[in-house]
């Protein structure tokens, strides 16, 4: 009896540990920081859903796709099972952790806020689907490679999709973390998913055979790409003149061109980004340029909230709040082309970038009260506004 009890609490222990393991896996420590996440309760629900309900037992290594408006699944090696596992969640685990951490709250006459509850309620997990394929040990190792390589050349390579679905490939405590809209490996997984999904050996098969071609996708730079002459990948367009493409805009970040145009000393208005095949037509006939891309119509006016503007009309100094600071990375090292702004409003409109030296200046409400901080990736939040000085820190990801 003492024996089983012994072996039963040995068995649980294991078990426990790989829990805890696929758990550090699974949970990213980047913008979410742990003081932003312990003001994120929900956050941390998330996550705990997300591994409980998505991450096997024995998950040593995978990837994780979550997409901004559908239900979020996994693909991972169970160590445990000998075989590739599959899971995807009938209902989005966000949404569904959002309404029990969230109620509406009536703020005027049919107008509601959604306010954070102090506890979750009426919380149902949604249901899951399981599907698995067994693997053989070589093909295992040829996963692992993958797997490996993809995470080892993340920082210089592309890996993921960002633009409204998250891929996170994770093994060894690792997470490859990138961006782009096609790649080698986002093929591979889905055709990979697919073949797990209808139990198809022969597919599965077919698409290990191949795998070397994805490593040396991983590993080899693509070829630069050649416009034809006349033929641009973005045009730009400022109140209905072309811009140079001096502006390194870059979609994926969105804060570059706030800060191109605050150093400017101007402000956004509105931005459109149109990809119709009729706005390039129209554009080719007015300026003689094909677009391959997109076009990004830009609207900009004097921002009336710089420090220079603001001083040259001193009137509206008795109707606005003077904020200045510094951003610091996790060194202590001063951060240039930080964008600061007014929390809770329009980033386009109520900012400022810092200088060269991490330095900021602008005129706020007095009625506002906290301020964020963005770059790309890097984000913090909630900085309490005071007449001194702010020191606002932020960790490096990229």
């Amino acid at each position: 009896m003492n024996l089983n009890k012994q072996a039963f609490l040995t068995m649980l222990f294991a078990l426990v540990t790989l829990t805890m393991a696929a758990q550090d896996r699974l949970i990213r420590v980047d913008s979410e920081s742990k003081t932003w996440r312990k003001n994120n309760p929900q956050v941390v629900q998330n996550d705990r859903e997300k591994m409980r309900l998505l991450m096997p037992q024995g998950a040593s290594f995978g990837v994780e796709c979550v997409p901004s408006f559908s239900p979020e699944w996994t693909l991972t090696y169970d160590s445990l099972a000998h075989a590739l596992v599959y899971k995807i969640a009938e209902k989005s685990i966000w949404y569904s952790t959002y309404h029990a951490w969230h109620k509406h709250k009536k703020v005027r006459k049919k107008q509601y806020e959604s306010v954070l509850r102090k506890r979750p309620k009426d919380y149902v997990a949604p249901n899951v689907q399981t599907y698995s394929l067994t693997v053989s040990d070589e093909q295992v190792q040829k996963l692992r490679e993958i797997w490996s390589t993809a995470v080892s050349t993340a920082e210089d390579r592309e890996v993921y999709i960002l633009d409204g679905i998250k891929w996170e490939y994770f093994i060894n405590g690792q997470l490859a973390k990138s961006h782009r809209e096609k790649n080698v490996l986002v093929k591979f997984t889905n055709e990979l998913v697919e073949a797990v999904r209808t139990g198809n050996m022969n597919r599965k098969d077919s698409l290990f055979a191949e795998s070397q071609k994805v490593i040396t996708g991983l590993t080899t730079p693509p070829p630069p790409e050649v416009l034809e002459p006349g033929t641009v990948r973005r045009f730009i367009v400022v109140n209905g003149q072309p811009l140079a493409d001096s502006i390194g805009y870059i979609s994926d970040l969105g804060v570059s061109d706030l800060v191109y145009f605050n150093r400017r000393q101007q402000t956004i208005r509105s931005v459109s980004f149109l990809r119709e095949e009729e706005y390039k037509r129209a554009y080719f006939e007015k300026f003689g340029v094909n677009v391959k891309d997109m076009i990004v119509e830009y609207t900009i006016e004097p921002d009336p909230h710089c420090d220079a503007y603001v001083r040259e009309h001193p009137e509206q100094m008795q109707n606005l709040r003077y904020v200045e600071g510094y951003v610091l990375d996790d060194d202590g090292k001063p951060w240039a082309d930080v964008w600061v702004y007014v929390e809770g409003k329009s980033r386009m409109g109520d900012g400022t970038a810092t200088d060269s030296t991490g330095y900021f200046a602008f005129w706020i409400s007095p009625t506002d009260k906290t301020l964020a901080a963005n770059h790309g990736l890097n984000y913090v939040g909630k900085n309490m506004i005071t007449d001194k000085p702010l020191i606002i820190r932020m960790k490096r990801l990229h």
